[in-house]
């Protein structure tokens, strides 16, 4: 038996279209999720990279302070090395004014001097032992540099020139000490005449 088909043609089209319509709003909704949740993805990744970012601005800008002060203390180092070199060519200053004391603490009131003279004598200092050896190549720590003094003048007697080389010899920084005298004929009078010598070492001490 032959069924009847009581609703029209247009009914049928009308439902399909409607049926893809909806797939069609789903499928739209679908991907407009899709892109609002890539979309928050994106965003929470962009906030993750301006963080990682301002974390390595920060860590640039310490490492150029660190740069800075480390050749502000590179160059503070320099200096103090070649200050350091200055004073090692020219040898430890002998501080004149505590030398004429001292002489003039030692020298009898009677003395009289004629002649004051100060001279720098440096030598290689010769080597003698394995660190010697091992520190030859800086030549400023095998020079040896001493002070080198000499007195001249007159006394009335022998007493007064024993007094001055004891004087002298207990000077803990004076060594060397060695005197020539004879006698001088003043007006009548009979002086001696006598020439001190004696010197100071300007080498820097070690461990002071």
């Amino acid at each position: 038996m032959r069924e009847m088909e009581f609703l029209p043609a247009w009914y049928h089209r009308t439902r399909r279209r409607k049926r893809i319509v909806t797939i069609e709003g789903w499928l739209l909704l679908a991907l407009v999720a899709a892109l609002g949740s890539w979309l928050g993805f994106a965003r929470q990744s962009v906030s993750g990279s301006e963080l990682v970012l301002a974390s390595l601005q920060r860590q640039v800008e310490q490492a150029h302070s660190d740069q800075r002060m480390l050749t502000e203390q590179l160059e503070l180092r320099q200096k103090l090395q070649d200050r350091a070199q200055i004073i090692a060519s020219l040898g430890f200053p002998a501080e004149m004014t505590r030398l004429l004391q001292t002489l003039d603490s030692v020298m009898p009131a009677e003395m009289s001097l004629t002649e004051f003279d100060c001279t720098t004598d440096e030598q290689v200092r010769p080597v003698t032992s394995v660190a010697a050896v091992r520190a030859a190549g800086d030549k400023d720590k095998q020079i040896d540099r001493r002070l080198k003094i000499k007195l001249a003048g007159v006394t009335p007697s022998d007493v007064d020139l024993a007094n001055l080389l004891y004087g002298l010899t207990n000077v803990p920084f004076f060594e060397q000490v060695s005197v020539n005298a004879r006698n001088k004929l003043d007006a009548g009078h009979v002086m001696r005449e006598f020439e001190v010598t004696f010197s100071m070492s300007l080498n820097q001490q070690t461990g002071s």
